[in-house]
């Protein structure tokens, strides 16, 4: 689970906080990778499902766009996660020739099985931080960052 992380020219050690955001990087990414292998999609194809999710139903332009896909590549994709019934296609209701891709059930299932995994995480390091009273001070600093 941990990888190397990569240094700058001057091999520098990397800070503590830093090797545990790339550890928490790759828990996330374990999590993940388990849903992904569970349900047999790729992780373009969970990232597509995560954004309809956040954003409601897309019209293909848009998360093609939004990912840089070309459209080919795209319809490829969402048909694969549409065969497994994770999207499905429907006809726009303000413009019937436009076509929106929706979560189905079985995607939302799917969600929910991956937030869960999440939610025991979160779980696990607030304990930890509550064992050090250090939670109150990550979650002040992280309110501040601003990406």
């Amino acid at each position: 689970m941990a990888r190397e992380i990569q240094m700058d020219m001057e091999n520098e050690q990397p800070s503590s906080l830093e090797r545990q955001l790339f550890q928490m990087r790759d828990a996330f990414r374990q999590h993940q990778n388990e849903i992904r292998k569970r349900y047999k999609i790729t992780a373009n194809e969970m990232e597509i499902i995560l954004y309809i999710n956040d954003f409601g139903p897309q019209r293909m332009k848009s998360i093609g766009e939004k990912f840089m896909i070309k459209f080919s590549t795209l319809t490829s994709l969402v048909d694969k996660i549409e065969k497994l019934n994770l999207v499905k296609r429907v006809n726009s209701k303000e413009d019937r020739r436009s076509i929106l891709v929706t979560i189905t059930k079985k995607g939302k299932k799917m969600l929910n099985e991956y937030n869960d995994q999440i939610r025991v995480l979160a779980e696990k390091m607030t304990a930890i931080a509550h064992q050090e009273d250090n939670l109150p001070k990550l979650v002040s600093t992280l309110e501040k960052v601003e990406l």
